[in-house]
C-alpha cells in the first residue's frame, strides 16, 4: 500500500487547550482548541489523512468553501492528526440534530428514526428541522450523503449533522468530521480481502445503512459534482489506498 509522502506541519500544544469530547459514536476523543483552530489526534490511525482527502475532494470539485470545513494533516505533540479552522463565528453555537430534537421533544432522534423506513425517517427529520429553524436541509443532506458514499463515512450520526444558531437566526452547518472514512477504524474488513470485498463491509449511519440508498433518495437536490481529477489529486496528496476507494465508488454511480 503506497502512501504519498507530503511534509506536514507540527504543532506543540499545552494540555490547557485540551477538550475532551464525549458522546461520540466511537467513544471519547481528545481534541485541542487554540487560536481559532481545532486539532484532532488520530484514534485508529488514518483519520487525519481521511479528513484531508475529503477536503481535497470537496475543494477540487468546486464545492463552495463556506459549505465544508477544510482539514489539513499535521502532527500534534509528535502524534499524527489534523487541524482545521473553527467554523463558528462570534456568538454562534453549533446545535446537533440530536441535541435539537432532544431539546424540543426530550427523546432520542436515532431511536425514533430506527423504527421508520429510511426514506420516511429522512422526511421526518427534514420536516422537524424546517418547523423548528425554518431551514430546508435537503441540499445539505444530499451533498453530505453523496460525499459519504464516495468516502465510506461510517460515522455520520446525528451529532455530526446540525445547524448553527447565533441567538436570533439559524444557518446550515458546513460538512465536517469525515475522519472515520476510507475504511479507517473498520474492523470488519479482512486484511487479505480484495478492495471490493472490503468496501462491502462499510455501513452508513443516521438513516439507511446503505450509502447508495441515502445518496439516491435526495439526489435531485445534489450540487456536489465529483470527477476523476479528484482521484488524481487524492492519489498525489494523500495516497493510493484512499484514491483507489474513491475511484471505485466514483464510478459506481447511483
Amino acid at each position: 500500500m503506497e502512501r504519498c509522502k507530503v511534509s506536514v506541519k507540527e504543532f506543540f500544544i499545552d494540555d490547557s487547550f485540551l477538550v475532551r469530547a464525549s458522546g461520540t459514536s466511537d467513544g471519547t476523543q481528545d481534541k485541542y482548541c487554540k487560536d481559532g483552530f481545532w486539532f484532532k489526534l488520530d484514534r485508529h490511525g488514518g483519520e487525519g489523512r481521511a479528513e484531508t482527502a475529503a477536503s481535497i475532494i470537496l475543494k477540487e470539485s468546486g464545492f463552495p468553501v463556506s459549505q465544508f470545513v477544510e482539514y489539513e494533516t499535521c502532527l500534534i505533540n509528535g502524534k499524527p492528526g489534523c487541524c482545521c479552522k473553527d467554523f463558528l463565528k462570534q456568538n454562534e453555537d453549533f446545535i446537533t440534530l440530536y441535541r435539537l430534537f432532544k431539546n424540543v421533544n426530550g427523546r432520542d432522534l436515532a431511536a425514533i428514526c430506527s423504527k421508520m423506513d429510511y426514506d420516511d425517517a429522512i422526511e421526518y427529520v427534514l420536516s422537524f428541522v424546517k418547523l423548528q429553524t425554518g431551514l430546508d436541509l435537503s441540499e445539505y443532506f444530499a451533498n453530505t450523503f453523496e460525499l459519504d458514499r464516495l468516502i465510506l463515512n461510517e460515522d455520520r450520526h446525528f451529532n455530526n449533522l446540525g445547524v448553527i444558531y447565533d441567538g436570533e437566526n439559524f444557518r446550515t452547518a458546513p460538512i465536517f468530521d469525515n475522519g472515520k472514512s476510507f475504511l479507517v477504524g473498520n474492523k470488519r474488513a479482512c486484511e487479505k480481502a480484495s478492495l471490493q470485498e472490503k468496501v462491502k463491509t462499510a455501513y452508513a449511519k443516521a438513516f439507511s445503512p446503505s450509502f447508495n440508498a441515502n445518496a439516491k433518495y435526495l439526489q435531485k437536490y445534489r450540487s456536489l459534482k465529483v470527477n476523476a481529477e479528484c482521484v488524481h489529486k487524492v492519489r498525489e496528496l494523500v495516497g493510493d489506498d484512499f484514491a483507489d476507494i474513491l475511484s471505485l465508488n466514483l464510478f459506481d454511480s447511483v
